[in-house]
């Protein structure tokens, strides 16, 4: 049995190919553009002529995207930091053989985020970050222009000079990008609510560009307890934790047009927040700061009318899509990282969907995407 209806993949990735930065930075920092090296036993990301960006944390090879192996077997996990590039799947890196993946995998459309550029967040010289990402947004453009109502772009947008960010964003706007990825969480310590970021909401708002938090784009480490595997079950917090500050600052009633979305944190991390924020908004208003709300809405109406989150394998959300919200919820494949949900995409969502109406596997899997970044599909 197959799902009866084609798939659009709100999380999905490509993999920067070695000369995309040397090619296109700007000229100033060719010394230092990101590219892949070759080790002894693994290749590498190397930007500004490190493998690492965070200071304390370890170099790492590519081997996460190396995963061609999961063709031959979709639930073998045991890939590792190490790998070669020949390794990575080519339509990680080619639009024409990304046409051919996606039409195999039952997937009309997709949303594309970066891959090694999840990290540029962190990078601390702010003109190089600007150089990074602005290099990586042409060049994705390019990589979807081929395929007009199939591949859409989300650009990356750093944060750190607001008027900047605001003119790089309407330029991917008219680049013909559909999103614009921010970091989860800003090193300065400011927040999101803070009247200094309007312009940046004001134009998301008026390209109906809605801005992403994707699980490891941030300026700040997610890694915090010193074990990986709690970081790892718990990757979820910083974004929920920024998409709950969004909403108690009043920044949507400010901005009723803007939408945002949490990217590979999964969607039940909502249950755990839009009760409780209601209960709390309700019990606490004549002692607590911090709410700057406006409209009269409540914290989990603000939810459902702003935020949406994307899910791979995520059967509890799924079972509770009345209370996060049947509109709110949708699919990616994360293609082609080593955790994601390909290949067979559709049959690993089958399993998800098992006793679920049709009409809300089509929401989830489809239409929600449509509407939310407004895909010329029907």
């Amino acid at each position: 049995m197959t799902l009866p209806f084609k798939l659009v993949s709100a999380d999905s990735h490509i993999a920067e190919p070695a000369d995309l930065w040397t090619k296109r930075i700007d000229r100033k920092y060719v010394d230092r553009a990101p590219t892949i090296v070759r080790g002894d036993d693994t290749d590498y990301f190397v930007i500004d002529g490190m493998t690492t960006i965070l200071e304390g944390e370890s170099g790492d090879g590519i081997g996460l995207l190396a995963t061609k192996r999961k063709y031959e077997d979709p639930e073998e996990f045991d890939f590792g930091f190490k790998g070669r590039w020949h390794d990575v799947p080519e339509s990680a890196y080619d639009p024409a053989e990304r046409i051919r993946e996606i039409d195999r995998e039952g997937i009309e459309a997709e949303l594309l985020y970066t891959s090694f550029g999840l990290g540029m967040f962190a990078l601390p010289d702010l003109d190089y970050r600007y150089a990074c990402t602005r290099a990586f947004n042409d060049w994705l453009a390019e990589f979807c222009a081929p395929a007009p109502g199939r591949l859409f772009g989300i650009a990356m947008i750093a944060t750190d000079d607001v008027g900047r960010a605001t003119a790089e964003l309407e330029r991917c706007a008219k680049l013909g990008l559909k999103g614009g990825m921010i970091s989860i969480s800003l090193e300065s310590g400011q927040n999101y609510g803070d009247e200094h970021f309007d312009p940046l909401w004001s134009a998301a708002a008026e390209f109906g560009m809605p801005l992403s938090l994707h699980v490891a784009a941030s300026e700040t480490t997610f890694r915090t307890s010193g074990n990986m595997w709690t970081d790892f079950a718990c990757v979820f917090t910083p974004t929920m934790y920024t998409i709950v500050s969004m909403i108690f600052s009043g920044l949507f009633d400010r901005h009723p047009k803007l939408k945002v979305v949490s990217v590979e944190n999964d969607a039940s991390w909502a249950l755990a927040v839009l009760e409780r924020m209601d209960d709390r908004w309700q019990h606490d208003r004549a002692w607590a700061w911090g709410d700057a709300m406006t409209s009269g809405r409540k914290p989990s109406e603000v939810f459902h009318d702003h935020v949406a989150c994307t899910l791979m394998r995520d059967r509890t959300a799924i079972l509770n899509r009345e209370i996060i919200g049947k509109e709110n919820i949708l699919w990616g494949s994360d293609f082609p990282h080593f955790d994601g949900a390909w290949p067979d995409s559709g049959a690993t969502l089958e399993r998800q969907f098992a006793g679920i109406p049709l009409e809300d596997q089509v929401r989830i899997g489809r239409s929600n995407a449509i509407d939310l970044y407004n895909l010329p599909l029907a």
